[in-house]
């Protein structure tokens, strides 16, 4: 099992920060207004709460209360340059896919399979829950959809980065 001593400061912040990239760029994509971010927002709080409750030691200190405010920090600074909502969209996801490839290149590089696959087991989840959070495009919690097409398109982006880190 990885621990955070066994990774480089840039390796340590891509595992730190991949998981709440995920859930901003799930949530960015979808759109789905006060209610939805609400929601949203609970459905990434319940993934951090059954990883601690977990066998992971490694994503616990990625979950650790000093680190996830480490990586909120570092994401809103990296946020101080977008001005719209188009550009918002296209930074997270990048940011998002580009975090979680690094996150995996590093736990493979250390041969830390069973982490490796816990992550992507975790990151996997934040998106489905945060995607199937909410409804999209509907008037009061009525009608619309489950995923909107903006978030299966990050799914699948997601799912490719994670599927071709795959040892």
């Amino acid at each position: 099992m990885a621990t955070r001593n066994d990774f480089s400061p840039e390796q340590w912040q891509a595992l730190r920060n991949a998981p709440q990239l995920v859930a901003l760029a799930t949530a960015a994509a979808g759109n789905s207004g006060l209610f939805g971010s609400l929601s949203e927002g609970m459905a990434m709080a319940s993934t951090i709460a059954e990883t601690l409750r977990g066998q992971q030691p490694l994503l616990k200190e990625v979950f650790a209360k000093d680190e996830m405010k480490a990586a909120q920090e570092q994401i809103k600074t990296s946020l101080k340059s977008v001005t719209d909502r188009a550009s918002l969209n296209s930074y997270l996801q990048k940011a998002a896919t580009d975090a979680v490839q690094a996150a995996l290149s590093a736990l493979t590089a250390k041969g830390a399979v069973a982490d490796a696959d816990a992550f992507r087991t975790m990151l996997t989840g934040i998106g489905e829950k945060v995607a199937n959070a909410s409804t999209e495009g509907g008037f009061l919690g009525f009608g619309g959809e489950r995923v909107s097409e903006g978030e299966r398109q990050f799914l699948a982006q997601l799912n490719t980065v994670i599927g071709t880190q795959h040892a």
